[in-house]
């Protein structure tokens, strides 16, 4: 079958005669030995994901063949689909044969009643995780859930003990000193009603979110009138500063510029009675509306035609692979007075887009 006539004249050439795609080198057998040991410590739960098992397999394939550098993407995929084809199953939270014989170890024992609560029976089942060499891959909330899904299975109905009347004399000591304004809210008081419970005998019994709920009832019941309280203009200033430094990454996570926020009020006296959630959770709506306004801008005509240049470049072989690319891509928007996007991965994003959308 012949091709299409080129325009402006009249010869034809053969389809196969269409440039061919640039053949990429081969995995060797001593390269496949390193993934597919690598992805079998992943089945088997020495390593919680493939980004944590990513720098030592790097290592390794370094050592076995040093003059051939494969790019983190590409190892990431071979060890990847190795797993998949060493039984890794296709889900987020994935649970391997020696996780869950300990879990329903752990499970049994809560159906039995040995533990007090899910949580000592979670923290007992991750102490057993580390002593048998298991990465604790599972964070405790989906640990807790499939605890309590198999102990109820096994015919158990773990839940916690019934308030005894000592027990609930001693929150009621601290629900009156709270509606006393001794503490400025329930949760403060927390850490001193858990320690008046162990010295009384009732230790590990009862979960902070639940006392401070219940301490919090006993003082509305006798007249606290705990309320919100707006925040004023000059503690709203604070806020925005430690967001606007959050948002141009100063601070690797919300908790954090969380903290340096609270103890900058707390230094100026004016944080009163507010909660650490009630603050993490005003300063991350605050950071998101920034980012939405200012730290995502559109795509200017020049940055667009600098990624298309590379991207064609890439296309006619040039670059082995698109993230090879990114680096002289990076270099040539900052020469270009052109920063707004070389934070984060904003540029290789949009490389391999063009790339896609160009060939």
């Amino acid at each position: 079958m012949l091709a299409r006539p080129q325009s402006g004249s009249g010869e034809t050439q053969p389809a196969g005669a269409r440039r061919q795609r640039q053949v990429r080198d081969g995995w060797s057998r001593a390269e496949d030995l390193v993934v597919d040991r690598f992805a079998r410590a992943i089945v088997m739960g020495q390593y919680r994901n493939v980004k944590e098992a990513l720098p030592g397999c790097q290592r390794e394939l370094g050592l076995v063949v040093p003059a051939k550098r494969r790019t983190d993407t590409a190892v990431a995929w071979r060890v990847l689909c190795r797993a998949y084809d060493f039984g890794l199953p296709r889900r987020k939270h994935f649970w391997t044969d020696p996780e869950l014989r300990l879990l329903k170890r752990h499970a049994s024992a809560l159906a039995r009643r040995e533990y007090p609560n899910t949580r000592t029976a979670v923290r007992l089942y991750k102490h057993a995780c580390e002593q048998a060499g298991l990465a604790a891959r599972h964070p405790d909330n989906v640990i807790q859930t499939r605890v309590v899904i198999l102990a109820r299975a096994m015919g158990g109905k773990p839940a916690a003990p019934r308030f005894c009347p000592e027990e609930l004399r001693v929150i009621a000591g601290f629900s009156r000193a709270l509606a006393r304004n001794e503490y400025p809210y329930g949760k403060a008081a927390v850490a001193d009603c858990l320690q008046a419970l162990a010295r009384a005998g009732f230790a590990h019994r009862r979960s902070e979110m639940r006392l401070a709920a219940l301490i919090n009832a006993g003082a509305w019941k006798i007249g606290w009138q705990g309320k919100f309280v707006k925040w004023s203009a000059p503690d709203l200033r604070v806020i925005e500063q430690f967001a606007q430094e959050l948002v141009a990454g100063r601070y690797p996570s919300i908790a954090a510029a969380s903290l340096a926020c609270q103890e900058s009020l707390e230094r100026a006296g004016r944080f009163g009675t507010r909660t650490e959630d009630g603050l993490a959770s005003k300063l991350r709506k605050i950071a998101l509306a920034m980012r939405k306004s200012q730290f995502l801008p559109r795509w200017k005509r020049d940055e667009l035609r600098t990624v298309d240049r590379f991207a064609r470049a890439r296309i006619r072989g040039r670059y082995p692979n698109a993230t090879a690319a990114v680096a002289g891509c990076r270099r040539a928007l900052e020469r270009a007075g052109l920063p707004e996007h070389l934070r984060g991965k904003a540029v290789t994003s949009k490389l391999l887009q063009r790339v896609h959308e160009l060939r």
